[in-house]
């Protein structure tokens, strides 16, 4: 008898901690504090890891940067052949061979390393999915500037111009194609414009109401690989309607390109000192009241290197481009010994002009008209010597 009760107040207890146990792994994720939710809340910017895949072939990286109270937000550019020292490899390669489908923390953590800022949340799409994603919101919109009819990898390519809405094996085609004598600058703002036109779509009135139903929004959740909670998922979609992707930040990483052991690698100009500033830059810029606005999305600049430092001029438009100007013109100013570098208002907008000379705090601003019949920029910029790829030394 005394067996027979042991063994009913064993079974007992057994049951009670069971329960206990099972109380507090359902508190842990009914009543902890979602992460993601409390940040729009607090009005913190809001950063995610956006990578595309196929299988374990990363195709590329972007950084989204998002504040909930401005509203704005940036991609910044991260290409597969960045070259890094990997340290579990003890070599320089590409950050793409530490990328495997289902764990990008070690890819995570470089990134991290390499920006000197944490990124807290990771959105992995496989291509595959991607297709089925523009399938269930019944296709994305895009704008293509020139009709596409390319042979790639051995399909053709057909995109027609203007507004067109892609369904999913249409936006797999514009994602990943490439043309022979494409610039760089192309292909990373065609990927750009892609997860601009995706996040678009989820803010839409009807779309981002159907997403937020249990059934499509299941679906959709299944569609990604991601550390974000599905509550904090419903609460991104959500705060995507309120998102205006109009006004969007590009960025991406400048360097140069190195054979390292028959790898492509692109190595970041300054030792990757500059690529931390722009990363920086833009989100200072997305979290400002008053860094962008519809001034400046109609002001043009000029760039010209008054310098005989190479690609001076070029790297100086990435960093005016992450503050939201139209670039629209880079080239070598007349001479190559400009001791200080000038700011010219060409269109009688001296105040404008002088926002700009802010930004890399040049203090020799004056207005000089430029007449011409063809397009012309609103503001020339002419480095000088003084100028250290960041601002002006005084």
């Amino acid at each position: 008898m005394k067996k027979r009760t042991l063994d009913k107040s064993t079974f007992l207890l057994f049951f009670i901690i069971l329960l206990i146990i099972g109380m507090i792994i359902t508190g842990y994720f009914f009543m902890r504090p979602d992460i993601l939710t409390n940040t729009f809340k607090k009005g913190l910017p809001l950063k995610i890891l956006f990578l595309v895949s196929d299988g374990d072939d990363l195709k590329f990286i972007e950084l989204f940067l998002y504040h909930p109270e401005q509203k704005k937000g940036g991609f910044f550019f991260i290409p597969p052949h960045l070259g890094t020292k990997i340290e579990s490899l003890d070599r320089m390669d590409r950050i793409s061979v530490l990328y495997k489908k289902g764990n990008i923390t070690p890819l995570r953590k470089k990134i991290e390393q390499i920006i000197n800022m944490d990124i807290p949340f990771y959105i992995d799409m496989q291509v595959g999915n991607i297709i089925k994603m523009a399938d269930l919101v019944d296709g994305i919109e895009i704008f293509i500037s020139n009709p596409v009819d390319v042979e790639y990898e051995g399909k053709k390519i057909l995109l027609p111009s203007g507004n067109v809405i892609l369904d999913g094996d249409k936006l797999e085609d514009y994602i990943l194609y490439e043309e022979p004598n494409e610039e760089e600058r192309e292909k990373v703002w065609r990927k750009q414009k892609f997860l601009q036109a995706l996040l678009k779509r989820i803010g839409e009135p009807g779309v981002n109401e159907f997403l937020q139903e249990d059934i499509p929004f299941k679906f959709f959740c299944n569609l990604l690989y991601s550390n974000i909670s599905r509550r904090d998922l419903r609460s991104f979609i959500q705060e995507m309607s309120e998102f205006n992707t109009e006004h969007m930040y590009p960025g991406r990483v400048e360097g140069k390109v190195y054979l390292v052991e028959d790898k492509e690698l692109l190595f970041p100009h300054f030792k990757g000192e500059y690529l931390k500033m722009n990363v920086k830059q833009l989100l200072d810029t997305i979290s400002s009241e008053d860094a962008f606005d519809d001034e400046v999305l109609t002001v043009t600049l000029e760039i010209l290197n008054g310098t005989e430092v190479n690609g001076l001029a070029s790297r100086t438009a990435r960093l005016f481009q992450s503050y939201g100007y139209d670039v629209i013109s880079v080239s070598n100013a007349d001479q190559g010994n400009y001791t200080s570098t000038i700011i010219l208002d060409r269109k009688g907008r001296i105040d404008i002009a002088k926002k700009v000379a802010e930004i890399i705090k040049c203090e020799r601003v004056r207005t000089e008209i430029k007449s011409s019949e063809g397009e012309s920029a609103d503001i020339t910029i002419i480095l000088g010597k003084d100028f250290d790829g960041k601002s002006c030394k005084q």
